[in-house]
């Protein structure tokens, strides 16, 4: 596990839920106590206010019967830690939305392990990238004149002490199976 960084007055580097923490998995405990969903953290921040912040990107799966169809979607879950007490205090949907069947939509939000064909090819088109370094967690598409892609990403600038943040990097696939249009949008807390 990393070491505890919190930032004093503003949002921190982004940690991998692998790397979280004892903070971190405290903090995230008491999001996981939901009825009806299963939460899986992807990724956190903190910062240092009256108390800690901690703001998780999570993967929030419905609970549902195995005939029903499951929309998995991205939330952005703030957390607020003081003297051993924790309270939700924002959620934030990320993903884009649903239509179900997802015709003429996008899917659902789907992990790294699960990605299809398709958005497996363009994550790792997106990762080899140079400049910046992309840890690409979760994706949606949207079948059109080609695909649209939604990835969910962890992105550190390749530069000396550059922060880790969390973004969106929305592309689209031509016909031709080239990626053009790419755009990063930085996820603020």
């Amino acid at each position: 596990m990393s070491q505890t960084i919190h930032n004093l007055g503003a949002y921190g580097s982004v940690v991998l839920a692998k790397d979280f923490s004892k903070d971190f998995i405290n903090a995230f405990e008491h999001i996981n106590q939901r009825d009806g969903v299963k939460i899986t953290p992807l990724a956190g921040q903190s910062q240092v206010v009256n108390g800690i912040n901690y703001a998780f990107y999570c993967l929030v799966e419905p609970v549902v019967a195995p005939d029903v169809a499951k929309v998995n979607k991205l939330e952005l879950i703030v957390i607020h830690a003081l003297d051993d007490k924790y309270t939700e205090t924002a959620e934030r949907v990320l993903s884009r939305p649903v239509l179900v069947p997802p015709i003429g939509s996008f899917d659902g939000v789907a992990l790294r392990d699960e990605f299809t064909e398709a958005e497996q090819a363009a994550a790792e088109q997106i990762e080899s990238l140079i400049g910046v370094d992309y840890d690409i967690l979760a994706a949606q598409q949207q079948v059109v004149a080609g695909l649209n892609f939604v990835f969910y990403s962890v992105v550190t600038p390749a530069t000396r002490n550059g922060q880790a943040f969390f973004a969106e990097i929305e592309a689209f696939r031509n016909l031709d199976g080239r990626l053009e249009n790419f755009n990063l949008i930085p996820v603020k807390p």
